[in-house]
């Protein structure tokens, strides 16, 4: 009793009681982010339910700080970063992807310094700091490296400083929510807590899309896309993941309501109308069937059923639907484009070939180091104007392989195949962990990127944020959970302790 009673020794400091700079840094907090509530509750009705969010936000992540890289991955998936259609209802208006403070800040980055802020406050209880030092982690910084390179490589060959960071932001993104999940995942609950993020998110995704399919399928010309272009990235990765949960056995009701989720997110996927969608589907189920068949020799049998069972059915449903102009036709027209495509799809591969042409061309123009970013790119050859259209055609084509290539010349093409590469080799060997949760992780992780690489070759996959925002997280949940899963092993040092 007088031990308790008795007070600190030399005039220690209470640690249960907060220090000046504590209360410091929680009174700015709050004046930012109220200040940023009263400005977004100024201009319309959705931007008020956001600017609740943002009052309320930083409370819920101060109670539950493990749940801030699921809010991060929720956050990108609900809200879209570009529009094809008149209206989305709901997400369309709240300006995640859009500047909303001084310097050109977007909501995104707002979100980001938010969650840091309060890790910051908070890193006592986080216990002594600790980050990855893997393959995968070695690439990002790599990756990171060769941006701030681009941007002064641009700077000096007086590229746009605007849109210079534009270009450089998406990277930024990708290893911020990296580090960020790989040191806020800290036990189990934060990784079901991104898993369930992610099936309802993408749960309300498709069931948006299909809404809005259904209000605008009899528009004339046909929208290019119902949602989002990078939508077709996180339905199919949705995809993969439920096979994951039967495969690797994990029962419960995460897979229950994954499961009755999964046809919903086909008929989006499907009435999106993007070719890209099914050849992201196409290499990661390739990518899927190899790991399983390493992984899980019990389920060999079963595999080969299933890919018998696949072939007899396209046997049937390709010359049913070669001709369709229908909605359920649309795999077997991705196919087809491959071999006869439409007027519209003719010409979509003829601008992408003369994109290509003139990349490569930049590419020459650009080596060793690139041409940075903020500079147009040089369309010497011929090639049809679509700037009305698109106006960040000048500066982000659509070939993002060759785009890396051409802003960060050949060590930014290193980086970025080393951090694609190394996250497959990651995600694969942790699918042969006997721990099945960990080893769903990382076959998920592991197609994820297989179709990461795909959309960043065909459709401007590497430029938009809401990926980079999920890819990063994806790669940090699985560095985190082989860690947690080490450590229940025993074969790590034990998780960091939190201070009183």
């Amino acid at each position: 009793m007088s031990a308790i009673a008795a007070p600190t020794q030399g005039g220690a400091a209470n640690p249960n009681v907060p220090t000046i700079k504590f209360r410091v840094g929680l009174v700015a907090g709050g004046l930012l982010f109220g200040a940023l509530a009263g400005y977004l509750g100024s201009s319309g009705s959705v931007a008020r339910v956001f600017a609740l969010a943002v009052v309320f936000l930083p409370v819920v992540l101060w109670k539950r700080l493990y749940l801030a890289p699921a809010i991060l991955l929720s956050a990108a998936i609900l809200v879209e970063q570009w529009v094809a259609v008149p209206h989305i209802p709901i997400t369309e208006d709240i300006p995640l992807w859009q500047g909303i403070g001084p310097g050109h800040l977007q909501g995104a980055d707002i979100l980001l310094l938010m969650v840091l802020v309060i890790c910051l406050l908070k890193r006592k209880e986080l216990g002594a700091r600790w980050f990855p030092h893997t393959h995968v982690s070695v690439a990002i910084r790599a990756l990171l490296a060769c941006v701030a390179l681009a941007i002064v490589v641009g700077h000096v060959h007086h590229g746009d400083l605007r849109v210079s960071l534009m270009e450089a932001r998406p990277y930024v993104y990708l290893a911020a929510t990296y580090f960020l999940t790989c040191v806020l995942v800290q036990d189990r609950r934060a990784i079901r807590a991104v898993l369930w993020g992610f099936v309802g998110t993408v749960g309300f995704k498709a069931l948006q899309g299909t809404y809005v399919w259904i209000a605008h399928r009899h528009l004339i010309p046909k929208p290019e896309s119902y949602i989002s272009h990078e939508a077709s990235y996180f339905f199919v990765i949705f995809m993969f993941l439920v096979l994951a949960l039967w495969l690797f056995d994990q029962r419960g009701k995460l897979r229950t309501w994954a499961t009755w989720l999964l046809p919903l997110v086909l008929w989006a996927n499907i009435v999106n109308d993007r070719r890209a969608a099914w050849e992201m589907l196409g290499a990661g189920l390739l990518c899927f069937g190899v790991i399983v068949y390493k992984a899980l020799p019990i389920r060999r049998r079963l595999l080969s059923r299933a890919i018998v069972g696949l072939i007899l059915a396209s046997a049937v449903y390709f010359p049913v639907m070669w001709n369709s102009t229908s909605s359920l036709g649309q795999p077997a027209r991705a196919v087809k484009s491959q071999v006869k495509p439409s007027a519209r799809d003719d010409a979509s591969d003829t601008y992408r070939v003369q994109e290509n042409a003139n990349l490569l061309l930049n590419i020459k123009q650009g080596a060793p180091l690139g041409k940075g970013f903020g500079i147009k790119i040089d369309y010497a050859l011929p090639i049809a104007d679509v700037s009305s259209i698109d106006p960040t055609i000048p500066y982000i084509p659509h070939n993002g392989v060759l785009d890396v290539l051409m802003r960060m010349g050949f060590l930014g093409g290193v980086a970025m195949w080393f951090l694609i590469g190394s996250g497959i080799i990651s995600g694969s060997r942790m699918s042969r962990s006997r721990d099945r949760e960990v080893a769903l992780v990382g076959t998920v992780l592991a197609c994820s990127l297989v179709a990461y690489a795909l959309m960043g070759a065909v459709d401007q996959g590497f430029y938009f944020s809401r990926i980079a925002f999920i890819t990063g997280v994806l790669l940090g949940l699985a560095e985190a959970a082989r860690r947690l899963a080490r450590i229940e092993s025993g074969m790590a040092p034990p998780a960091p302790v939190p201070r009183a």
